[in-house]
């Protein structure tokens, strides 16, 4: 595989946003535990609603997997799904970024290279060094409510190689230019693929439902510049880390949350409110997620790593 330094340009997109069922490789529909969505001829996501989505971009030299999701059946049959639609063999797996919920499906992939952000090393390190007894099993499955059933068939490992700012595989309109922004966590990653123009964004898009930021290393800033460079780019499709795949046009709305969110919570920080009073009546603006009956109970996290950055 050809590795080159490369700088994205500007091109836009129509991208042809087509939802399909996926049924298992020799079972029934219902068995399938994620819905196929083509992003494009050559990108196509697993949306699941347990864990991150997955996604395959078909490259001509084989398949290009980002994220394993939490699950090593799932992972892997979205890999069989893949390399049957495509009759090509599977060359890599690209993890976004550190979260349990995008890597401990990775065992589907344990023959391939597994490309990852070196900024994201410690994390990886505890993940992997975690002895997982009852308590600690019981304290992610708090989070990750399957983890148990999960935990049998997981093969967590550090990443076979790892990159800096930038990774760029393969060559021409195939070429898949990934990099190392920050704003999510500190390693977050995300990929633009060839002349199609379509954004893998990992978890800097939790498509229409409330994103998680409550990590020590979040970073705003860099959160909101990713966002507004895809926006130049003018991408027709973004493949998110959770929810549905979305269009260019949806990242604005995305964008101007959190830079209202921010700047609601400065004013009123600034305000002299505590953080006790900001969480009990936050003053953000309204989410651009569908209504929920009660916040999750890691939104408190969110909105102190917000209070703490203001």
């Amino acid at each position: 595989m050809k590795l080159a330094r490369n700088r994205i340009v500007g091109l836009s997109l129509t991208v042809v946003l087509a939802t399909t069922i996926c049924a298992a490789a020799g079972g029934a529909e219902d068995e399938t535990p994620y819905t196929l969505v083509d992003a494009s001829p050559t990108v196509i996501m697993a949306l699941r609603d347990n864990g991150s989505n997955l996604t395959c971009v078909a490259l001509d030299e084989g398949l290009i997997f980002f994220d394993a999701s939490l699950s090593t059946r799932t992972a892997s049959l979205f890999r069989r799904a893949m390399e049957t639609r495509f009759k090509r063999r599977t060359i890599a797996l690209v993890l976004t970024h550190a979260h349990l919920d995008h890597i401990l499906g990775m065992g589907a992939f344990d023959d391939v290279e597994v490309y990852a952000a070196a900024a994201g090393r410690p994390r990886w390190e505890h993940f992997v060094g975690i002895e997982w007894d009852e308590r600690a099993v019981k304290g992610y499955a708090s989070v990750f409510p399957t983890l148990p059933d999960e935990l049998p068939d997981a093969a967590l490992r550090l990443p076979t190689a790892w990159f800096d700012d930038e990774l760029v595989l393969g060559e021409g309109d195939d070429t898949i230019v990934i990099r190392r922004t920050g704003g999510h966590t500190v390693d977050s990653s995300s990929a633009v693929v060839g002349a199609e123009r379509v954004v893998i964004a990992g978890d800097l898009v939790q498509a229409r439902r409330r994103p998680y930021f409550g990590e020590p290393d979040t970073d705003f800033l860099a959160w909101i510049n990713a966002l507004e460079e895809w926006e130049k780019l003018e991408v027709g499709g973004v493949c998110p880390g959770h929810g549905p795949v979305i269009d260019g046009a949806e990242l604005g709305v995305i964008r101007q949350w959190f830079q209202e969110a921010a700047a609601s919570m400065a004013k009123t920080k600034q305000g002299g409110a505590s953080f006790e009073e900001v969480l009990t009546d936050p003053g953000l603006p309204a989410g651009y997620w569908p209504a929920e009956d009660a916040a999750p109970r890691w939104w408190a996290y969110c909105v102190k790593r917000l209070y703490d950055a203001s």
